[in-house]
């Protein structure tokens, strides 16, 4: 058996938490928590007889080959999003094409306790903290409503997800989401202590299929470069959920995988790996959004609608479960809307209707063969993780202290560490066995401004000069792709890394003893971000030069979608040309 090589196994050792409440006592408590909620019921489930639940209605459209359709939903205001859940049902009764469920994408103001909303910068989506919100969603129409997102695994996780059982969400999530930062909140240890009482108050509701769900692309798996490390992963997730909290487990993945090969591989290696006849452990694949333009964004049709055939063909010839969640066309610039939710889902039905033409004509061979490596190399790195966890002395039975361990360490670190290319090594450059798109996609837009860049002779015009990097939010690449080239250009670079509060920012920035600071956005708060940093900086008394870049959207006040707010950030004094090899040049012109 190979051990961690010494680094790691000091690294993995420094993670292990102090003093904490004990995970198997909390899990009893979020036991005898659901023990007395009283479980409500989806729109659809009450609208109807003939199913019990959610989750068999979703078995019954696998056994008859049918697809699983989830729309996702996040609107300006509630108001706003409980008349699109009206128009979504009316669109289905007149079209024919039937909407299996609804997630609701609230703002991130959600998965913070009361106390903590005021100061947090707004997002672009609507509000709802009360049973009467939730409630007014999942009675809009008969279409179960699905509440995941800032409920589970943040800081107000445990009456978000009570609230969530209460009003009939047949899916609780997102686990993935435990390593997310919320503005101003840090009592890691009661967050993952309510966590685990939030997967006890699940788990007592095991026989009524209620199920945590995950979305893989929006945790550690976000971060590899390893396919089969998706697989790896989900399975360590599945162990904590499921193993040792007895909550059922459910998965959507699919945003950051855009080449269909090893999107339906790793579908088909998480179901291989994880699914039970009781329990099918695909919720759905997500569409992509590597691939899509920014401009002409019809033709991101071309994309998108293939896209879905060949996962519907997949799907009928396995079986799995596997539903689709359609990504709108203009994805890659705003927030959908509704009529372009609609447009999306009705390429994708239609798609359905003419799938089984294709099925005879199709070969599945090459398809197998990627799902049995990635399920092989994934329980590798499954096994390593435990094997590795326990070596470093973390007591791998206890939910609150595995949640702990993974909150503070670096996804990246993780692949490295437990890949079965680099484990017990001391080497990290693992050797994928399907490279992830994003990664490289990262690494080849790297390229090519350093190829630009190098044109203009900027090779080393940073050298001597600090520059803090971090993200406001949890996306990660685009603070890789920064402070790749910020590095190649010869500034000495401090990665903050994600979910960074503007305070802790600034703080960096003066503990390291220097002015300049860029900041990735892509969750819609920019411009609250924006002035946030700017007024904490004068009251500092200190000048620093801050660059922002990503989606550099917000809804305003007044409107209901999304508008672009680099402009308005730049009149503040930010640079926000959203342009790193721009950004260069003016860093080099600085003294």
């Amino acid at each position: 058996m190979a051990h961690l090589n010494q680094a790691s196994l000091e690294y993995l050792s420094s993670l292990k938490p102090g003093a904490h409440p004990d995970g198997r006592e909390m899990l009893r408590e979020g036991m005898e928590i659901g023990k007395k909620i009283k479980s409500g019921k989806g729109g659809f489930i009450r609208s109807q007889t003939k199913y019990k639940n959610h989750a068999e209605m979703k078995r019954d459209l696998t056994r008859q080959g049918k697809i699983y359709w989830n729309i996702l939903l996040g609107l300006a205001t509630l108001e706003e999003q409980v008349e699109a859940e009206k128009q979504l049902y009316e669109f289905s009764q007149r079209t024919g094409m039937q909407i299996h469920s609804i997630q609701s994408i609230p703002s991130g103001l959600v998965a913070l306790p009361p106390e903590y909303r005021e100061k947090a910068p707004a997002t672009t989506s609507y509000e709802m903290y009360t049973p009467e919100d939730y409630e007014v969603q999942q009675s809009a129409c008969p279409i179960d409503v699905s509440f995941n997102d800032y409920h589970l695994a943040t800081p107000n996780g445990l009456a978000n997800t009570i609230l969530a059982i209460e009003h009939g969400s047949p899916t609780i999530g997102e686990f993935c989401q435990f390593n997310w930062g919320f503005y101003g909140y840090d009592d890691n240890v009661e967050r993952m202590c309510n966590m685990v009482r939030a997967l006890g108050a699940v788990a007592s509701k095991r026989d009524e299929y209620f199920e945590v769900k995950t979305y893989l692309d929006d945790g550690y798996a976000g971060y590899f470069l390893d396919c089969a490390s998706y697989i790896g992963y989900a399975m360590l997730e599945h162990y904590i959920c499921t193993t040792l909290c007895g909550a059922r487990y459910v998965i959507g993945f699919g945003g950051l995988l855009s080449e269909n090969d090893t999107r339906c591989a790793v579908a088909m290696a998480l179901d291989k790996v994880l699914s039970t006849e009781d329990q099918p452990v695909l919720r759905y694949i997500n569409g992509s959004t590597n691939l899509q333009w920014n401009h002409d964004i019809h033709g991101n049709y071309g994309v998108s609608v293939p896209e879905m055939l060949f996962e519907i063909l997949v799907e009928k010839k396995y079986h799995m479960g596997l539903g689709i969640n359609p990504v709108s066309i203009t994805e890659k610039l705003r927030v959908p809307t509704l009529q372009e939710l609609e447009d999306i889902f009705a390429a994708g039905k239609r798609t359905e209707e003419k799938a089984e033409e294709w099925l005879p004509y199709f070969n599945f061979e090459p398809l197998e063969k990627m799902r049995d490596k990635m399920a092989e190399e994934g329980e590798k790195l499954f096994r390593n993780s435990l094997e590795g966890f326990k070596e470093a002395g973390i007591d791998i039975e206890d939910p609150v202290e595995m949640l702990l361990v993974l909150m503070s360490m670096n996804p990246i670190r993780y692949e490295q560490m437990f890949h079965s290319t680099t484990y017990g090594t001391a080497d990290t450059d693992i050797r994928p066995f399907y490279t992830t798109v994003l990664g490289r996609q990262t690494m080849q837009m790297k390229q090519e401004i350093l190829d630009e860049l190098d044109s203009r002779n900027m090779r080393g015009s940073l050298h001597g000069k600090k520059i803090i990097v971090g993200s406001g939010d949890a996306h990660t690449y685009g603070l890789v792709l920064v402070e790749g080239v910020l590095k190649e250009m010869g500034a000495e670079t401090v990665n903050a890394g994600v979910d960074m509060d503007a305070v802790d920012m600034l703080d960096l920035a003066d503990e390291e003893g220097t002015r300049y600071i860029g900041i990735s956005c892509h969750n819609g708060q920019a411009l609250d971000y924006g002035r946030q940093i700017l007024e904490l900086a004068r009251e500092r008394g200190r000048e620093y030069w801050i660059f922002m870049g990503g989606k550099l959207n917000a809804i305003l006040p007044g409107h209901s979608e999304p508008t672009e707010i680099g402009d308005m950030l730049m009149k503040l004094g930010i640079h926000a040309e959203n342009n790193i090899a721009l950004t260069v040049e003016q860093l080099a012109q600085l003294p």
